[in-house]
């Protein structure tokens, strides 16, 4: 009995250790730094992508789609994990949730696409801060996000300076949503997982530029 014991007890070390080092492996693996074309940094546009969820977006800066693809296929070479990329990659700028509380009625989206012109959104380029990751956990699913975190001042401005726009006491806060790219998800609706404010927790890898 006693060497039974030992050896269900040296067994578990064993399985602990394997399950350690596993996921260190993991760790170590999403860590790594990604990289981006300084090309797919240009040439940036501004749309209007009016939806039918309440946190769908509706005003958005995309990039060039070679920039998420690029980031997806590291993603998938990394993890080997089935995941779906976004049809249009975007930064979005305000959801239409946002619009429909605090706009609708005052101003049309036209009017807010202006404002995010003169911001410079659509010229000043976004950098590239760090790869940002959520994983959610519930009774038999688990749901996953990769997206790129941007250092933004044009989209900063472009939120703060439609604060004065927006309708008195319906809640809109600049900040509730970060300049971010979702790149790579468990499951095609990126909706569901905005508005994105990011937290420094969220970066787990860098983000290099080449040259």
């Amino acid at each position: 009995m006693k060497r039974l014991l030992i050896r269900l007890l040296l067994i578990a070390v064993a399985l602990g250790a394997i399950g350690f080092l596993f996921m260190r492996s993991v760790q170590s693996t999403r860590s790594a730094a990604y990289t981006i074309d300084p090309v797919h940094l240009q040439n940036w546009t501004l749309a209007i992508e009016p939806g039918n969820a309440p946190n769908s977006v509706l005003i958005a800066a995309r990039p060039p789609r070679e920039l998420a693809s690029a980031l997806f296929r590291q993603l998938f070479t990394r993890l080997a994990e089935s995941l779906n990329g976004p049809t249009f990659p975007m930064v979005p700028l305000l959801l239409q949730d946002e619009f429909n509380r605090s706009f609708a009625g005052r101003v049309t989206s036209g009017d807010l696409l202006a404002v995010a012109r003169n911001a410079g959104v659509d010229t000043e380029r976004f950098e590239p801060r760090c790869m940002g990751y959520r994983r959610e956990s519930a009774p038999g699913v688990t749901r996953q996000l990769y997206f790129v975190v941007f250092e933004a001042p044009s989209f900063t401005r472009f939120r703060e300076a439609i604060a004065a726009m927006a309708e008195p006491g319906t809640g809109y806060d600049p900040a509730a949503l970060s300049p971010v790219m979702p790149t790579a998800a468990s499951d095609p609706d990126f909706s569901r997982w905005l508005p994105i404010r990011v937290t420094e927790s969220d970066c787990v890898a860098s983000i290099e530029v080449g040259r």
